[in-house]
């Protein structure tokens, strides 16, 4: 079995990325323009400049031991030797250089492998169970299914512009390991009068603001996959949200629209899709391996019956066994995964043996206990995790802020202190063999922290005027159809004191663990009150020049900072400390207003929206000097308040933190204030009647104003005019000057009453 079928219209979508590729490097394509093109076949820029990751596609996590060898050679020649297997159970290659994309993707599709779909506003790679084809409970296999719609998906154009990501997930049996009840679309298997088919939940989905799938469809015959899913993409991209990307995605349509409205314009889209044909699917089912009759098992030591314990898994068919491979952090070294690709492809005989999980682990299947037991020794080299507790190889995280452009945290680093703290901790970790830990570097849930027994995501909290790396808390998920629910958002602590908190929690619960069925009954019994105290123990951060140790994150090099995030600007995490702040401003109005107290509230309301435009200022003088450059200066807070940032504070002090509460209260997600966009709706009247096109760029700084200029000129014909909004001083200098080296003429530039220049520019 070698997974999906790549169409002829991906290999010439391969094609024009080349001369896309080609004309970037030559200069006459624009890095923002390229970016709308690479992304959407998996290529996302890291933080290190010119490396960027490469996002392969595995359907159901399939995967054969010759592509895994090729995958690891491509690791080795063009990135950094390792393999990352995803949250997706897709693959991930890092550190890869731009010189080198087009040598990537190719050998990707020689293989039966593509990043198309990978990233951007995509139908992302399509998920299912693990241990679908083997699991006891399962309805039947729907990795075929999988494949199929994999297959169907790739060679739709409409699959890579939508307004957001679509992602699709299904699951055999009513446990929902693969994710169903919460995801964009979710199919779960079903037998309806002896035919294979399935349920159907749609407008689920984990991230800022997560929300369970709703039960959408009871039954639809196994080839209706693709007319539901395409007709569901057909409403999303036509009706979705692509002005906010923030409230863009399925779960927020169907909320907007209401299910039934919803439901009325999805059944018209089937209606449309049957009339134009071609919407059944041809759903291929896998060869069944030959059955082992000889009951013989091999003796096991002690060492390898504990390991059998923790990680192997007995399958449906007789005599057949899987094998879970715990990953380190996902990674895989590329040398040792060539290594069991060559031994796999001699023991597989054309038997399907190798998936990749959303848990970001290996799993081995289909192999008899003789054959299991002689890859032991290879599996302890292969991961680190083998000999571990399967507590420690359940763990799930994301690259946080070690790759992430938008990581707030680095999940990777404390997830490796946890581990570290429980394998000291003296606890019986084998007690915990199902418990989930997952954890995200910011509320994008890429760690999937929603859905664990116990979740964290990245968060920003401060002890006087510096911020510090710490996690929110989440507990007690329930996963399965009909039951789903996500973990409890109950408290937060610092990433310092993480482990500690973890151990100690997770000896509580050891303690009373008989007497409940799971972790989140006890959650919802006595076990959130628990977990409130014991973060409450925890909550103390020492001023940082006591102690600096908590101002670092784990595994990083700098003074934690959200300084150098990346293009998401960390809104959340900036929303952190402006609501610390804004905490601490109304407890120090309910005060005496007292000298200090008056001095407190001054330096709180001029901190506390500074983190929105970028400035850490931290003594008072810095703070107040930025305070006036960003808001007095700027119009968004009244100049009458500009004398009480001079001398000692007085009263007036109390009437400028209820105008900076108030301001605040206009600010939008992307970090906008009303006033200022306002501004940009009324500077529409700037616009003089014969343009063709109109931008208003104010605020945006240099270079970012020109790059958005050229690329609106390209969207151009040639002879048309655009008019463009820019600020006084570098952008009015710098941004003419450039649009004319390309060739364009500059018809006019000229200031206006507000001191923001309109320039006319004409098309070449």
């Amino acid at each position: 079995m070698s997974g999906y079928i790549i169409p002829k219209s991906v290999d010439n979508d391969f094609i024009a990325f080349t001369k896309q590729y080609n004309d970037f490097l030559n200069g006459s394509l624009d890095a923002l323009t390229f970016k709308t093109i690479r992304v959407p076949f998996g290529i996302y820029e890291q933080r290190e400049q010119n490396t960027y990751m490469v996002r392969v596609k595995l359907g159901g996590g399939v995967i054969t031991p010759k592509q895994l060898f090729e995958l690891s050679n491509l690791s080795e020649k063009y990135a950094n030797s390792v393999l990352h297997v995803t949250t997706r159970g897709g693959v991930q290659l890092h550190y890869v250089k731009i010189e080198d994309f087009l040598n990537v993707v190719e050998v990707l599709h020689k293989i039966g492998l593509t990043g198309r779909g990978g990233g951007g506003n995509t139908v992302r790679n399509i998920t299912a169970d693990m241990y679908a084809g083997i699991a006891k409970d399962e309805v039947f296999d729907v990795t075929p299914h999988v494949l199929s719609l994999t297959s169907k998906m790739l060679e739709k154009k409409d699959s890579y512009s939508l307004p957001r990501k679509y992602k699709i997930a299904f699951s055999g049996s009513s446990a929902d390991r693969g994710g169903a009840t919460f995801i964009d679309v979710g199919f779960i298997a079903k037998i309806k009068d002896g035919k294979k088919g399935f349920s159907v939940f749609a407008g689920g989905g984990m991230g800022a603001k997560s929300k369970v799938g709703h039960l959408f469809i009871d039954f639809i015959n196994e080839n209706e996959i693709f007319l539901i899913s395409q007709a569901i993409k057909e409403v999303f991209d036509e009706k979705g949200n692509r002005k906010n990307k923030n409230a863009a995605r399925l779960r927020f349509l169907f909320e907007e629209l209401g299910e039934e409205e919803f439901r009325k314009l999805v059944n018209a889209k089937i209606e449309k899709l049957k009339n134009e044909g071609d919407w059944r699917i041809e759903i291929n089912e896998l060869p069944e391996i030959a059955p082992i009759t000889s009951d013989d098992f091999p003796r096991l030591n002690d060492e390898e019956k504990l390991w059998w314990d923790r990680y192997v898994y007995a399958q449906k068919q007789d005599g057949y066994f899987c094998v879970k491979i715990p990953l380190l952090l996902g990674d895989l070294e590329a040398q040792k995964a060539k290594t069991i690709a060559l031994k796999l492809e001699k023991i597989a005989n054309g038997r399907d043996v190798i998936r990749f999980g959303s848990d970001q682990n290996i799993y081995i299947r289909n192999l008899s206990s003789y054959e299991l037991i002689s890859l032991y020794p290879f599996l302890k080299e292969l991961s680190p995790l083998t000999t571990k507790p399967a507590i420690i190889g359940n763990s799930v995280v994301c690259t946080g802020a070690a790759t992430c452009q938008l990581g707030i945290t680095i999940p990777r680093g404390a997830i490796q202190a946890i581990e570290k703290k429980l394998t000291s901790s003296g606890l019986n970790l084998d007690e915990l063999k199902n418990f989930k830990i997952h954890m995200s570097g910011c509320p994008n849930s890429c760690g999937k922290h929603s859905i664990a027994d116990l979740g964290f995501f990245g968060k920003v909290l401060r002890e006087g005027s510096n911020p510090y790396p710490a996690y929110n808390i989440l507990a007690g998920a329930k996963i399965g159809e009909n039951v789903t629910r996500f973990g409890k958002k109950i408290a937060d602590i610092s990433a310092y004191h993480l482990p500690s908190f973890t151990a100690e929690l997770l000896g509580l619960w050891i303690g009373v663990k008989k007497e409940y069925n799971n972790f989140s009954d006890w959650i919802d019994d006595k076990g959130e009150q628990e977990v409130v105290e014991l973060a409450r123990k925890y909550s103390y951060v020492p001023p940082f020049d006591e102690d600096k140790n908590p101002y670092y994150d784990y595994s990083a090099k700098d003074i934690f900072s959200l300084k150098g995030r990346g293009t998401g600007e960390c809104s959340a995490g900036m929303y952190d400390l402006i609501e610390a702040d804004k905490k601490a401003l109304i407890a120090a109005l309910k005060n005496e207003l007292d000298e200090a107290n008056l001095t407190n509230i001054r330096l709180l309301a001029a901190r506390m929206l500074l983190i929105a435009r970028g400035d850490e200022a931290r003594s008072e003088k810095e703070v107040l000097d930025a305070f006036k450059k960003h808001f007095i200066k700027t119009g968004l807070i009244s100049d009458t308040f500009a004398p009480i940032l001079e001398g000692k504070a007085t009263k007036e002090a109390v009437n400028l933190a209820n105008a900076v509460i108030e301001l605040y209260g206009t600010m939008d997600n992307s970090l906008k204030f009303a006033a200022e966009t306002l501004n940009k709706e009324n500077s529409s009247e700037i616009k003089t009647k014969n343009a063709d096109r109109f931008k208003d760029y104010r605020t945006v700084a240099c270079p970012m104003n020109f790059v958005k200029t050229k690329m609106d000129l390209a969207q151009m014909q040639s002879g048309e005019t655009l008019d463009v909004l820019l600020d006084d001083g570098a952008p009015i200098d710098n941004v003419p000057r450039s649009v004319a080296s390309e060739g364009h003429a500059i018809l006019e530039q000229t200031k206006q009453p507000d001191g923001h220049w309109l320039v006319r520019i004409r098309k070449k």
